[in-house]
């Protein structure tokens, strides 16, 4: 694969200050250091001759000696020492590594990022523990089928499971094809095309009892599932003003967002027509659904049973 300017730029910042620190060394050893081609650590020096400050003169310009047997830089430009992160840039990794490691499910890689997270650690000293504050109000409850559920995403193979409902209490044996997953309210929940209702379904993973790896039935086997039952639904919702982190905790689904005067007309791209309708009525603030009828009917339906549990009607 070639080398982009990136690469290049990236090596030469590293090369400077190398050489400065250890004059003498040959192009061959260079280049076994940095594990590239004697050619290629050539032109990289070459290309120092045309770098420096501003002012850009001969007085400015990073100085080469270069040879076969014998390289040295005599004029670093303030590039003698190794490059570096400021405080700003190690804080800001800290952050993303703090909220990126609860949703890393391969064990292994979460293991280099929590070595990393430690490196970087021991560069702020103390602060960490303060970032750690802010982010990590809600630790994430991680189960056995996490693993399970990323093999699942890597190989693009699917899942028997037992699940759980939390809304009839019961368990159920399914097949499900893993397609992304996402947390809320320190849990984690994976999106998948369940063969059981032929529609996604979002399986929280605290509530998979048992899950095993199904080889035999790959994502290339769900191609043979019709087009019709993979299609996504819309619905057009207007939404109190107060439920946008409603919209901000599920961005994936929302297609469009029109401010009105009444509230805010939504509408979801939805594949689990199910699940939409339980979460638009667990929300607080007015609802009112507009399209498609049928959605609209069984949201009023489910809204009418409820209310006559306390005696009320609407």
């Amino acid at each position: 694969m070639s080398e982009t300017a990136i690469d290049r730029t990236s090596r030469a910042l590293d090369l400077i200050p190398f050489i400065t620190a250890n004059p003498g060394w040959t192009v061959a050893e260079l280049a076994k250091k940095f594990e590239t081609s004697p050619s290629q650590i050539f032109k990289d020096l070459e290309m120092l001759f045309m770098c420096g400050l501003p002012g850009y003169s001969h007085l400015e310009l990073i100085d080469v000696e270069l040879n076969e047997d014998y390289v040295a830089i005599n004029n670093p430009q303030n590039l003698d020492r190794p490059r570096k992160l400021s405080r700003a840039e190690v804080t800001a990794l800290a952050m993303g590594l703090e909220l990126l490691i609860p949703f890393i499910l391969d064990a292994n890689l979460a293991q280099k990022a929590l070595s990393l997270q430690k490196r970087i650690q021991v560069l702020l000293k103390d602060q960490p523990s303060t970032i750690s504050k802010v982010l990590s109000n809600t630790p994430l409850v991680r189960t056995p089928h996490d693993e399970v559920i990323a093999e699942s995403l890597r190989n693009k193979s699917a899942i028997d499971i037992s699940y759980r409902s939390a809304r009839t209490d019961t368990i159920s044996q399914r097949l499900i094809y893993p397609l992304r997953t996402y947390s809320q309210h320190g849990f984690l929940y994976t999106v998948a095309f369940c063969t059981k209702v032929d529609e996604e379904r979002h399986f929280r993973h605290d509530r998979i009892l048992e899950s095993t790896l199904n080889p035999l039935s790959s994502r290339a086997s769900m191609k043979e599932v019709s087009s019709d039952t993979l299609k996504t639904f819309e619905v057009k919702v207007v939404l109190a003003k107060q439920n946008r982190y409603f919209l901000e905790e599920h961005h994936q689904i929302v297609k469009e967002i029109e401010s009105q005067a009444e509230g805010l007309l939504v509408t979801f791209d939805i594949g689990d027509r199910a699940w939409l309708l339980r979460e638009l009525i667990s929300i607080g603030g007015a609802v009112r659904v507009i399209s498609p009828i049928e959605f609209k009917d069984d949201f009023e339906r489910k809204v009418s049973e409820i209310m006559a549990l306390y005696g009320e009607s609407v």
